[in-house]
């Protein structure tokens, strides 16, 4: 399990991304660097909840795709599963300790939006499977503002910031992305 942690959860992405994602779901003139750091833990949570569950989904297109891959090799999921399903309990339970029904069922639709998803997507994946896939970062936000009491109009331009800047960074980093421009 560490292997497949240290392998498709690099400390160097995805902490500055919750840092960004966490920032991005303050009510910038109630800032308060404690609470940024445990929202930061939070979005810290939900990326790995979400990493996982998308490798899980996406495990028997990896076969060919990426073949190497920790979780592609693995000889069962059910570790995983368990792990990826504690992460969902313990994002839930921060959700509801704010004591804001909004940031729960937030995140129950997050969740229940992406079993949809996951469960009726296209096989091959393409560029309206990628723009959807990627709304979970500025959904992550919109739960981290909504268990912080943050009114949503302050966490808009925050929604928008993240949701660009995932765009971007899968056009960037991903050559086989359908996002990608193509020469041809």
């Amino acid at each position: 399990m560490i292997r497949y942690w240290i392998e498709r959860f690099p400390a160097t992405l995805f902490g500055p991304a919750a840092a960004v994602i966490a920032l991005a779901a303050q009510d910038l003139a109630k800032f308060s660097l404690l609470r940024w750091s445990g929202d930061v833990l939070q979005a810290l949570l939900l990326l790995a909840q979400f990493r996982l569950w998308d490798d899980l989904a996406d495990r028997e297109r990896d076969r060919t795709r990426h073949p190497h891959r920790v979780l592609v090799r693995a000889e069962s999921t059910r570790p995983f599963v368990i792990v990826c399903l504690a992460l969902g309990t313990i994002n839930l339970v921060i959700a509801a300790s704010t004591g804001r029904t909004s940031g729960v069922a937030l995140f129950a639709v997050l969740n229940t939006a992406f079993a949809a998803w996951y469960a009726w997507r296209p096989a091959g994946g393409s560029a309206a499977s990628s723009l959807v896939l990627l709304t979970k970062y500025p959904s992550f936000v919109l739960v981290i503002a909504a268990g912080a009491g943050s009114a949503i109009p302050h966490a808009a331009l925050g929604v928008v910031t993240v949701y660009a800047s995932a765009l971007a960074y899968e056009i960037w980093h991903d050559a086989a992305s359908p996002l990608r421009f193509s020469n041809s």
